[in-house]
């Protein structure tokens, strides 16, 4: 009985997160309501309640949702393979085709970006997400052997996740400005310029 009504709460839970996305994408985080993302989902502003404290907290627990995601699939990549180049390719093409695809994945960065600029006193949860971002990615670039200290991956994830940031937005309001080869190139001359030269 404990079982059923947990995985009952757990597809809540899910169901919440999948339409807090879908909101505030549309809305933005000042612009969404906690009924609207009740409405979205199905469910009472209860629901809500008894799952978080509110629309901070749910808009935070969506958020890091969507970078766990992402850490996934370029944990996937680099487990697949520990050839630079291909790696490169696998990376790039797969935050490319979240842009073309998934726009609002953009959207919920860009807000998540604006909250904690607009929130001094919560941008610390948002510095934290964004400093796993690029830990994960310094972590690939170490795992494909580009470079062989952290130190210096961390630094290259900082440019990277700025040039991968900067292009999606490009992107999004002018798709003709900026292509996925290009991105591929621009991360490749980070990537070079950080190997020593033999």
């Amino acid at each position: 009985m404990v079982g059923i009504r947990q995985q009952r709460q757990q597809r809540t839970r899910e169901a919440l997160l999948d339409a807090a996305a879908s909101v505030f994408a549309s809305h933005g985080y000042a612009g969404a309501s906690v009924p609207q993302i009740a409405h979205e989902a199905g469910v009472s502003t209860g629901a809500i309640y008894a799952n978080f404290t509110g629309k901070q907290e749910l808009f935070l627990a969506m958020m890091r949702r969507v970078v766990e995601a992402g850490a996934a699939a370029r944990q996937r990549s680099a487990a697949e393979t520990t050839d630079r180049d291909e790696l490169l390719n696998r990376m790039v093409t797969t935050w490319t085709a979240t842009v073309d695809t998934a726009p609002d994945i953009v959207l919920l960065m860009a807000e998540f970006w604006l909250y904690a600029l607009r929130n001094p006193p919560h941008n610390e949860l948002v510095a934290e997400l964004l400093a796993d971002v690029r830990a994960n990615l310094a972590a690939s670039i170490v795992g494909a052997g580009v470079v062989p200290d952290a130190d210096r991956a961390g630094r290259i994830a900082v440019a990277v996740q700025a040039v991968a940031y900067g292009y999606a937005m490009q992107r999004l309001v002018d798709e003709d400005a900026v292509s996925p080869t290009q991105l591929v190139e621009t991360v490749d001359w980070i990537l070079r310029g950080a190997v020593p030269a033999r």
